[in-house]
């Protein structure tokens, strides 16, 4: 439960904070779809939600620093900056482990990030401890 001064309602300073986890299925070959889960992450960091996100399918390997940096699509920020801008507020970034190993990633992808491999039961956890989930 939030608790809301009358002085916060008064100035306007009072906003409905969400937790937010967006889940990306999306890797190289649509850059832009790729992008999306990661760019919403930052919107809703910089409106006061609480968010995470996470990797599955073709999205697992975009953990890996070498292959976000090659990714830009069209009319988005540079998926390695919005990476970093995440990373340097501790936003969880989690990637399907079945997913996530078939396509290469290991344990050293996830170094000096809050991030690590997930199952399908820290998955389910996830959605049902966030007020929203959205899908890209």
């Amino acid at each position: 439960m939030t608790i809301i001064s009358i002085a916060n309602l008064i100035q306007g300073e009072w906003r409905n904070m969400a937790k937010i986890l967006f889940i990306g299925t999306h890797g190289t070959d649509d850059p832009t779809r790729a992008t999306f889960p990661f760019m919403e992450a930052k919107g809703a960091i910089e409106a006061g939600h609480e968010t995470g996100i996470i990797l599955m399918m073709e999205a697992a390997p975009l953990i890996k620093d070498r292959i976000a940096v090659q990714v830009q699509g069209i009319g988005v920020p540079p998926l390695k900056e919005l990476m970093d801008f995440l990373f340097a507020r501790n936003v969880r970034i989690s990637v399907c482990e079945p997913s996530g190993r078939a396509l290469g990633v290991t344990e050293d992808d996830f170094a000096g990030k809050n991030s690590g491999f997930g199952t399908s039961v820290d998955a389910n956890n996830a959605y049902a401890g966030y007020d929203r989930v959205v899908t890209f």
